[in-house]
């Protein structure tokens, strides 16, 4: 049960720096552009903004399932590779079908994935909120024409 846990801590780390180096990277881009955000925006630019920062949190996910998906296979506990990134997927999501178990030995792994899925889906929602809500503070800002449209 150690190695198991201890295995299981190394991947929720490497897919911990994975999602905030991420989020950085994206963060650091919506500042860089801020400026240009905040007063020339139209509307389809905004949708643009959000489809990409989607894709990308997407993008994100489908690295760290894939992660475990290549441990799972690597350690031969599935047939082959799309089996072991379906788990893979269903524990990350929590949805748990059912339909693909791991062995006995390793189970615990299938229940920390959807542990470390949930949090770190948990804080792509925040990012994405954070996003849209500055995005709306900015246009109301515009719309109204002065720096008091923070206040709702």
């Amino acid at each position: 049960m150690l190695t198991e846990l201890v295995t299981a801590a190394a991947i929720v780390g490497v897919c911990l720096i994975i999602h905030v180096a991420g989020i950085l990277l994206m963060a650091e881009w919506l500042l860089r552009r801020r400026e240009h955000l905040e007063r020339n925006a139209s509307g389809r630019q905004v949708a643009l903004l959000i489809v990409m920062l989607f894709a990308g949190i997407m993008f994100l996910h489908i690295v760290q399932t894939s992660l475990w998906a290549v441990f799972y296979y690597v350690q031969d506990l599935f047939s082959d590779f799309e089996t072991s990134l379906y788990f893979s997927m269903v524990s990350f999501t929590t949805l748990g079908y059912g339909d693909v178990l791991l062995p006995r030995k390793w189970r615990l792994l299938g229940v920390i994935e959807g542990f470390s899925g949930v949090l770190l889906c948990g804080v792509s929602t925040a990012f994405i909120f954070a996003v849209v809500n500055a995005i709306f503070q900015f246009r109301l800002r515009r719309r109204v024409g002065t720096e008091g449209g923070d206040r709702l």
